[in-house]
């Protein structure tokens, strides 16, 4: 399974962007055109379509996968504008919403418990330890940026501290093993 992780980088104009590398897109749709390929070049003489039912769990896949080379999800951090701005979707079809700083108290990372460990603070993977990156608001609601295994918490600190420092905002660390 592919592993999508979200980056964060400056951009030239000084803002903050958490967004899906431009990489995996592009891997995305190369496995999408590999397959789509394939199932021209290999298609049955006479037929000259490539959409019979041998092809079924082909074409899902590479539709799929040009599903996902299309897919965007971005957290834009703007100190200039003193706004966070979240938009995900495909192409057209896609929303945005626009937060103030003033509407966020903190950042957070947070541990999530397998269910057997009875505690739970969030869902895990499959029965493994997790932790999530975490934005505060002051009326108490979490806006998941994103999940990941506990083995990337330094990484995830990092990202945090970085996204916390950069909006002003507090950072805490609530992955602590109890």
């Amino acid at each position: 399974m592919i592993g999508f992780r979200l980056q964060l980088k400056q951009l030239p104009d000084g803002r903050l962007i958490f967004t899906i590398p431009f990489g995996y897109k592009i891997l995305l749709f190369l496995i999408g055109l590999l397959i789509l390929i394939s199932l021209i070049i290999t298609r049955r003489e006479g037929s000259g379509s490539i959409f019979v039912r041998e092809n079924t769990i082909p074409l899902i896949i590479c539709f799929l996968s040009f599903l996902g080379a299309a897919y965007h999800e971005r957290w834009i951090f703007d100190k200039e504008q003193n706004q966070i701005v979240h938009q995900n979707g495909i192409f057209a079809l896609h929303s945005k919403k626009v937060y103030g700083f003033s509407d966020f108290e903190g950042v957070e990372v947070c541990r999530m418990m397998p269910p057997a460990a009875g505690h739970r603070t969030g869902r895990s993977f499959g029965g493994r330890f997790g932790i999530t990156l975490i934005l505060r608001a002051v009326d108490n609601r979490g806006y998941r940026l994103e999940t990941y295994r506990m083995s990337h918490r330094d990484r995830v600190g990092a990202v945090a501290r970085e996204i916390a420092d950069y909006c002003g905002l507090p950072f805490t660390d609530l992955s602590a093993t109890p």
